[in-house]
This record gives structure tokens, sequence and C-alpha cells, in this order.
């Protein structure tokens, strides 16, 4: 806080400098360095109230307690005030600008050297018409002004603590700037080497050969360019064996269109065949030797691929159908869980199952030429579905399958829209957009005799606004709430509104509704009964008038806290008329001395005007109320506090 003092003027001000630190170094931390920029935000007091209007501020970047500027808003040189100044606007006291932006008339960029200082102050000048004058104490810059830093990171500063995995890829790294020495050992492994990279070349001769074969002993000239295992009438095999068991490691079975792999047990674990279509059965190392994948052709039906669990039963089935291609999940106990079949009527579906294999859920994507889901009972029951069918539909049942909640994207008329059914299903209520060009809103519930018991709109013609309506068991809307009816918002109430504490924040005087007679009427003016015109009122124009009725409300910006009438009444007209609470009236303090407050008020002979009570016994039932500020002379607002005696 800065609180110099202008002798000259005697004028006080203080100057707040606010740094959003947090904001700034968020966005240093985490992108590029901002704009070498500085929020400044201030407030100015002239005789201990707010300042208005465009005042001179001069800034300049100290280093500790000075004398040596660091920077100055104008560029000069020197450690003395800048030449120029920044005009800046003040709004109730408060000033906002950015230190750096140079887009303002006299401002340079911060330099972010400057923040190389461990104590970095900001100094302001300020003139307000009575010449510039130095605030004091310099305010100390902190964390944002450093983030300007971290465009200047010193080389080595960052370590690979500092780096994200994955931060650095292969397009950061020069051509042969990574060798031997910057790879730790079994940091590279198989999964690194690209495919094709290691050639023949690269493998030392002789290190692979034939177990049972002398090097270079069986070549091409050796071995005939037909060689046959068996004959037409004699079963061809070939069996290779490992050193290590007495059972083959590999077959092959001319008989069988067969070739066989065998574990260590002598047990098959894969075989691939084909007498009449192609199969490939993977078995697992269990004693049962169980088949735990098969991959079929399956003939003319189309390909096959079964998942099987310890014991062989199936699991997952998919298969490559000519109608379309279908996967099978199943449960425990054999029965299906989950069916996708990609071509079901012409479209997909998918299809889950209960514990029993009853339905509870599909996804058909050929209902009414649009996606569905449907949500099943136990029993069968379905009690879901969401439909696209050119709109989106949701239908949500009870447990015997009657409607209880439907929700849609159109309605019929452009909009979307919600129903809600009773247990029997029967209408309840909706919610819906009428009018795709209105766009009203509408919500409404019924009661048991189908009339209408709550209505909620939000609405788009020419009243505007939302509304809510309450009715009766006879149907008739017994309360209204309209925000927006002829421009102004109505809570209306067919009976008794009763309420603990009801709470008025909009005015500050109980007003009722009258029509009022004359040219010169305008809100502060005292009226009085109209004589010639039952129920009404007229301009008070004459001093101590016993019938003044009040004072019509509006005026200084204050408005009726609470109105009453009657429409289609007497008890109704235009114009409110405060009876009571607090109101501005146009006195006349010529006509019978200077009003303070404590004044009792009577009319005057100036037109709508009152004036101070001097005659208080010439005055009973003129009084309108009692002066809550003062007013020396002429005619002007008072405040008053409305008591008719």
């Amino acid at each position: 806080m800065n609180t110099p003092t202008q002798s000259a003027a005697g004028v006080v001000r203080r100057s707040l400098l606010t740094l959003a630190s947090l904001a700034l170094l968020t966005i240093a931390a985490q992108a590029q360095v901002p704009p070498s920029m500085i929020s400044y935000q201030g407030r100015v007091l002239m005789d201990n109230a707010n300042f208005n209007g465009t005042g001179q501020f001069k800034f300049a970047l100290v280093q500790g307690a000075g004398p040596t500027l660091l920077w100055k808003n104008d560029g000069s040189a020197g450690n003395t005030e800048p030449s120029a100044a920044v005009s800046l606007s003040v709004a109730n006291g408060l000033v906002m600008t950015t230190l750096g932006d140079t887009t303002l008339a006299n401002m340079t960029a911060l330099p972010t050297s400057a923040f190389v200082n461990a104590d970095v102050r900001l100094r302001v000048w300020f003139n307000g018409g009575a010449g510039f004058q130095q605030l004091t104490p310099d305010q100390r810059v902190v964390s944002v002004g450093y983030a300007l830093m971290s465009g200047n990171v010193p080389d080595g500063s960052i370590t690979s603590a500092k780096l994200a995995n994955g931060a650095v890829t292969s397009g950061k790294i020069a051509n042969d700037a990574i060798g031997a020495t910057q790879i730790a050992a079994g940091a590279v492994n198989s999964s690194d080497v690209a495919d094709g990279s290691i050639l023949g070349t690269d493998i030392a001769d002789g290190s692979i050969f034939g177990l049972d074969i002398a090097n270079n002993t069986l070549t091409s000239v050796q071995i005939a360019d037909d060689l046959d295992l068996g004959s037409t009438t004699t079963l061809g095999r070939l069996d290779i064996y490992r050193t290590t068991a007495g059972t083959p490691a590999i077959s092959l079975l001319g008989t069988a269109s067969q070739i066989s792999t065998y574990g260590s047990d002598g047990l098959e674990q894969i075989r691939l065949w084909g007498v009449t279509y192609g199969e490939l059965l993977l078995n697992n190392s269990l004693a049962n030797n169980a088949t735990a994948v098969r991959l079929t052709a399956q003939g003319s039906t189309g390909g096959q691929l079964e998942l099987r669990n310890t014991n062989g039963s199936n699991r997952a089935l998919l298969e490559g159908e000519n109608s379309g291609g279908a996967l099978t999940l199943y449960q425990t106990d054999s029965q299906v869980g989950v069916f996708i079949d990609g071509d079901s009527g012409g479209a997909g579906l998918v299809s889950v199952r209960g514990t029993n294999g009853g339905t509870r859920a599909t996804l058909d994507g050929s209902d009414g030429g649009g996606g569905a889901l449907r949500l099943y009972e136990n029993d069968g029951t379905q009690t879901a579905s969401l439909t696209s069918e050119g709109n989106g539909t949701l239908v949500l049942r009870q447990g015997d399958g009657t409607s209880g909640l439907g929700l849609f994207a159109n309605n019929g008329t452009g909009g979307g829209g919600m129903s809600i059914y009773r247990d029997d299903g029967t209408f309840a209520g909706q919610m819906t957009v009428a009018d795709t060009t209105r766009r009203d809103g509408f919500f409404g519930l019924t009661k048991g005799n189908g009339n209408w018991g709550v209505v909620a709109r939000g609405q788009n013609s020419a009243t505007g606004g939302g509304a809510l309506y309450l009715y009766d068991s006879a149907g008739a809307a017994t309360v209204v709430i309209d925000s927006d009816l002829g421009t102004e918002a109505r809570i209306s109430v067919s009976g008794t509104l009763r309420g603990q504490v009801v709470e008025i924040t909009g005015g500050s005087d109980l007003s009722e509704k009258f029509d009022i007679h004359g040219d010169a009427l305008e809100p502060g003016m005292i009226v009085s009964i109209d004589p010639k015109n039952p129920g009404q009122l007229t301009l008070c124009g004459s001093a101590h008038d016993k019938k003044v009725a009040g004072i019509v409300s509006g005026a200084g910006g204050v408005k009726p806290g609470m109105l009453m009438g009657q429409h289609g009444s007497v008890a109704d007209g235009k114009h409110p008329v405060a009876l009571t609470g607090r109101v501005y009236c146009w006195v006349d303090a010529d006509a019978n001395g200077a009003i303070e407050p404590g004044d009792m008020l009577t009319t005057s002979a100036t037109l709508g005007h009152g004036m101070k009570v001097t005659d208080h016994t010439r005055a009973v039932g003129s009084i309108v109320g009692k002066a809550m500020t003062s007013l020396e002379k002429g005619k002007g607002l008072v405040l008053v506090l409305v008591n008719l005696q």
C-alpha cells in the first residue's frame, strides 16, 4: 500500500500493486514463456474519495532500494523519473494495466535481464491534475516477474529427472550422437531391433548346423530333385526325433495330410491337417492333452476359431459364415452368454444372455431402419428400449411391460421431449421442446383425472420468458409465476400466500397502484385524493392539503418493494404510490425554510412538492412523512420516511 500526500492540493492517493503470480507461474511452467509483461492493478483516492477520470502514470523497475533503475516505461536512460507518462483510465478509484504492453503509448517491453537481480521493485509516479508525485514505498516484484527468465535457462541446468518419459524423440537426436558409451548394458533387447536389420553376413560361419549331419556332407547334389516318402499304396511318414526323449518332436503323416509337433512328454501339442479342409489344433500341456484352440476352414460354411477351457469345453466361437460373421461367448455351464451376428436380417445384432440362456439385452442395427438397444427381465419381459428410427427414442417400461418413461428426440413438431406414465400405464406428464422455430420448452404433470396439475414453459413467444402454472382439481391455474409478462415478472396466487418471512430486495416501500391526473407527473411528486374521480389521485398544488395520499414511487433509483392492487377493479392503476417506507420526494426548501433530517414534511403550493412543517397545528392531517436527508434551498429530492398523519 502506497500512501503519499500532495501538499499543494491536499490530495491523498493510495496505490495497491497486485501481481497474479499463480496464473502467470502456471503458464510459464506448462507452455512457452509468455510475452514480457506483468499485470498491474492500483487504487487511487483523492480527498478520501475514489478518483475517476484519466490519470497520468509513470513506472520504473528499481534494483533493490535504488538508485539504479533497471527499466522505465518510456525507455529513457538514466536513474531519473521517466520523461513520458502512460495515460490510464481510473474508474471508482481502480486502475489496471499491463506493464511492458507495447501497444500502449509510452510503454516499452520489460527486459527479462532485469530479473537476474534477486530484489526488483516497482516505482510509480502519479499525476491527477496537480503534478506528478512519486508513490512510496516501492513495491517488490515477486515470483511472476521471475517467470520471464524461463526463456533464458542456463546450459546444463536441465537433468534427466526433469524430462518426461518419451519427451525426447529420434527427431531430436543428431546422427551418430549416441554411441556404445551412451547406452546402458542390457538396455537394448530383441524388441528394439528392426526386422531385417541383421543379415546372414552377420552370423558366424558354421554356427548353425544339423546335429546328425556332418558339415557339408549333404547338399542338393546328394538329394534327388523329387523326394517321396511312401507311395500311393504305402503310408508315407517322416519322424524327426530329439536326443533327450524316445518320442518324435515332429511327425509328417501322409495318410492324414497331417503335421504334428510333440512336447517333451510325448503328447501332441500342435496339429496341422487337411483331409477335406484345413484345420489347426493347439493342445494344452495338461494330462488330458485337451484341445485349447481350434482353427478350421469348416468346409463350405466358412472359417471358425474356437477357444476352449482346460477341459476342452468351448468358451468362444468366431465364425466367418457366408451370411455374415458371428461371435459366440459361452458361460461356465456352456450356455450362450453373448452372441454377436454380423448379418441378422441385413444388419448387425448383439445379444447378451442370462444364466439360464434367456435374452437380457439386444443391440440391433436393423430396427425400422435404425439401431435399437433393448433390455429384458428374467422372464423375457422388455423393460427398456433405445431406438433411433429417424429420431432417437428411449422407453423405460415397468415389470409388466407397460410404459413408465419415454424420452424422444423429436415429438412430431421438431423438438425433443419426455413422457411420464403411472404404474397403470396412464399418461402422467411430459417435458418437451414444442417447436423447432419458436424453441418453446414445456414441462407438465397431470392429475389422476387427466387435468394438468403442474405446467412449466420456457417461452420464445411475444411475451417471452419462462412461466410456471399450478392448477386446482377443476383445471384452473391458481398459482402463476411468469418471468416476463409484458416485460416484467409476475407471481399470481388465487388465494392466500403464506410464509414466515418474505424478504424483498428490489425496493424499499409499500405502494398501491393508482391512476393519477396531472401532466407534469413524475416519480417523487406528492399526490392527493381526486374528489372528482373516486379511487383516483391528482398532483398536490396547495399547502397543508389534508387530502394528501402519498408519494409517487420510483424517484432517485429506489423502486417499490411491494406493489398492491386488484386488476379490473377501482383498486388498480398505472402509477405506484408509496404509502409507507422509504422513498425520494420532491420538496421546495424556499417555501418554508431549509430541510434537515427529522423534519416533518407537508404539501406546498408548488405543484407536486412538499415543504418543511413549521406550523404543526395547521399541518395536522396533511403530513406526508419525515425527512431523512437535507436540502438547504431551492427544489430537489429528499429521502422521506413515508408516514401519513
